[in-house]
């Protein structure tokens, strides 16, 4: 799968591979926290409450970053 969109800071993405971490599954969605050049990310994964469940380390096309761009109605 190829990433359209390079994460950046605070962006929402979505793993679709390499989850090693147990805390994380394919599929959970979580915020860039930290870019670690030359390809990796820093990604915090919260719970229904807002606190910090954990975070972990991927690889930029291990992610997909989610569109959260406002669309104007009406």
């Amino acid at each position: 799968m190829t990433n359209t969109k390079t994460p950046e800071l605070l962006d929402l993405v979505a793993v679709v591979r390499g989850a090693d971490d147990p805390n994380v599954e394919v599929g959970d969605v979580g915020t860039v926290v930290e870019l670690l050049p030359p390809d990796g990310t820093e990604v915090e994964f919260v719970d229904r409450t807002g606190k910090t469940r954990c975070l972990a380390t991927f690889r930029l096309d291990d992610l997909l970053v989610l569109n959260r761009q406002r669309t104007p109605v009406g």
